[in-house]
């Protein structure tokens, strides 16, 4: 009760950065073994931001849709790049803090060119396939159906893995690193 934030006893302890939360776009974890960024929820009552569990992302670029980043960070090209420059731990984890997150190489688009935004509208529509089979596989009800969603996800995480290598233009050399070095 001394802290000078304090007004209720579920209070923040740093609240100065609550805003941010409130309109971000993007959940962060603290340590992951793949990319496992995900948007937040339209619902914002619906969860707790921890500062020791992770960190949101807010898009200053507003032509960006979320889900375009979202691709990008998921990605293996991106998660192959944080595991260069982040903190390792046993198992294969990674420290995906800010300090590490603000290097990533982010591809923006020219929405002046339709080839460019073209691209970007590409991506959203596979990270909303993404999204929507798991939503249905967290629904599913026998293991058969799990087993064909389960494909489609993979499927279409390969679709999106490829589609970053072409945004990036990545030659087929660079492709073999990536995709020898994320099976460690």
């Amino acid at each position: 009760m001394k802290r000078k934030q304090f007004r209720e006893w579920y209070g923040y302890s740093a609240p100065r950065s609550l805003h941010v939360i409130l309109t971000g776009h993007i959940l962060v974890p603290l340590l992951a073994e793949r990319g496992s960024c995900a948007l937040l929820p339209e619902e914002r009552g619906q969860y707790c931001l921890m500062a020791s569990a992770g960190f949101c992302i807010k898009l200053r670029n507003q032509e960006l849709a979320p889900p375009y980043v979202l691709g990008l960070l998921n990605s293996k090209l991106l998660f192959w790049n944080l595991k260069k420059i982040s903190n390792k731990f046993r198992g294969g984890w990674i420290t995906c803090t800010k300090q590490f997150f603000s290097q990533l190489p982010i591809r923006t688009i020219d929405f002046s060119d339709r080839a460019d935004k073209a691209r970007h509208d590409k991506m959203v529509d596979l990270v909303a396939r993404m999204l929507a089979l798991h939503k249905k596989l967290a629904e599913a009800k026998t293991d058969h159906e799990k087993t064909i969603l389960q494909r489609q996800i993979e499927m279409t995480d390969q679709q999106i893995d490829q589609f970053v290598y072409e945004l990036y233009g990545l030659t087929d050399e660079e492709i073999a690193i990536v995709e020898q070095e994320t099976k460690k």
